[in-house]
């Protein structure tokens, strides 16, 4: 039997409807009439496979390795710098005390929590940004991100009090909640969101000791998280021996316009402009903490993230004991901490001196992950000291812009110059060689290593505490004031320098 095709030229549609029909016919044949529902069944069933073989198909291409296929998969943008903050208002620094809270008194550890938005920074180069904050028992960081850590006692009853923005000075918007990492508790019914102005009450025990994250459980909950909703509660265990106890909680920030929300693109693509330690990118390295040479020195650590691994380590020093996530150990260099992983370190300081402390992952470390213990008669000047790296120091020769070096990074006092020959005092104030070159911007950095023959002046390579004095030509335009060793500028030691007509 033939099969019929209404047009010398059919199209799909036409041939697939006659096949169809053809089908049909030689099923009646075969089956006879006592078979013609049967047929119909089967050829409606070939009918509807055919149709949908028929229909158009949705192909997700794959990306080729390195090849973004829209905008929010491109590089992400470079943070804005504070003077690109022109007219935003922002709250001033202030240094959070990195001393352990005091538990609570009495009988039921109470805490009460309210939530606040405000604009602060937390790099002091860096435009400010909008930061979601939580307020405990009247403790607010304003001129940071930091959220106060919460300190108890094994075996204690917590009495947690939460509202979600008390009052109009909060600020609050959006709905938020709080999920403990230190309680066990019904989840969807403690954490639930609260609108603005909302409260709940309830209480736990802390059975269990440890440093544990505390966080906004609201979705999305990485922007919640990415916006600075992270904070710790410590649970002590018994009879701990004496000690200095420091607290310092490791997290990121992800930089959109200057004042405003974090950006999601960063956070999604894990690549924040700061890893700061209490809020503040190198506030305890501007700042360093003082404590005493031979005492025992008990650091809690949190790894608030929300996305960034840390291995945290104290240059000069070996951790007597360390107790991670209920893992002790002993004779340790560093501990590793995925994000909301927590615990302590206990160690002394041999020599006086000043040792910093800092996540190992030195890519995070130049973001700001970095402060510095300084013993209460270390030496000036000399190995780690970060105490004053401010400006180039008086010994350094006299110029029209004085530039400091230290362990990645590069400062000038002045932002810009006018154009002809400008001077640069240059001073290294770090522990390892660095050396000033400048160059154009962008600077031609193939793989990440400078291209010697863009530099338009080049000066030595200094070792720490030398100082010199290099000249250049320049014509107006922008620069870059960069580590000419290798491998520094792709570490981050880099500046803008503009020349002015």
């Amino acid at each position: 039997m033939s099969v019929s095709y209404p047009s010398s030229h059919p199209t799909d549609q036409e041939r697939f409807d006659a096949d169809v029909a053809h089908l049909g016919r030689i099923l009646l044949k075969i089956l006879g009439g006592a078979g013609i529902l049967a047929a119909l069944l089967v050829a409606i069933a070939a009918l509807m496979v055919a149709s949908r073989e028929q229909e158009p198909r949705t192909v997700q291409q794959i990306p080729a390795a390195g090849k973004p296929t829209n905008a929010a998969a491109a590089a992400p943008a470079a943070a804005p710098l504070l003077a690109d903050a022109k007219g935003v208002q922002f709250e001033p620094f202030e240094r959070v005390d990195p001393n352990l809270p005091a538990v609570p008194a009495g009988k039921i550890k109470r805490f009460d929590v309210d939530v606040y938005h405000h604009v602060t920074q937390v790099s002091k180069d860096l435009a400010p940004t909008e930061i979601w904050s939580y307020k405990v028992n009247g403790v607010e960081h304003r001129g940071t991100g930091y959220s106060q850590a919460m300190v108890v006692e094994l075996g204690d009853e917590v009495e947690f009090n939460f509202t979600n923005g008390s009052s109009e000075r909060m600020k609050v918007t959006l709905p938020h909640s709080m999920d403990f990492h230190s309680a066990e508790v019904n989840p969807g019914k403690r954490y639930a969101d609260l609108a603005p102005g909302e409260s709940m009450r309830y209480r736990f025990t802390a059975d269990h000791p440890g440093v544990y994250m505390y966080h906004c459980a609201t979705q999305p909950i990485l922007m919640h998280t990415g916006m600075g909703m992270i904070g710790a509660m410590v649970v002590k265990p018994k009879g701990l021996a004496p000690a200095r106890d420091l607290f310092i909680n490791q997290q990121e920030y992800y930089i959109g316009e200057p004042g405003k929300a974090a950006d999601m693109n960063k956070i999604t693509a894990k690549t924040p402009d700061v890893i700061a330690f209490n809020g503040y990118a190198n506030q305890y390295k501007d700042e360093p903490i003082v404590v005493k040479r031979g005492e025992r020195i008990r650091m809690w650590v949190l790894n608030g993230g929300p996305s960034i691994w840390s291995a945290f380590h104290v240059i000069g020093t070996v951790f007597d004991k360390t107790v991670i996530e209920g893992v002790e150990g002993k004779h340790a260099q560093t501990v590793n901490l995925a994000p909301s992983q927590g615990g302590y370190v206990e160690f002394t300081l041999a020599e006086e001196g000043t040792y910093p402390f800092l996540t190992h992952a030195f890519g995070d470390m130049v973001k700001g992950a970095m402060g510095v213990l300084k013993t209460e008669n270390a030496p000036a000047g000399a190995g780690h000291d970060m105490a004053d790296h401010g400006a180039a120091s008086a010994a350094a020769p006299a110029a029209d812009v004085n530039v400091t070096l230290g362990d990645m990074w590069v400062k000038s006092d002045k932002p810009s110059f006018k154009a002809g020959k400008v001077t640069f005092s240059v001073k290294n104030e770090g522990q390892t060689t660095h050396g000033l070159a400048i160059v154009k911007s962008p600077a031609q950095a193939p793989g990440g290593m400078l291209d010697e023959t863009s530099f338009l002046a080049r000066g030595n390579n200094l070792a720490g505490g030398e100082a010199e004095t290099l000249a250049a030509d320049l014509e107006p335009g922008e620069y870059e004031l960069v580590c000419l060793v290798p491998g520094h500028y792709m570490a981050g030691q880099k500046l803008e320098f503009t020349v002015a007509p």
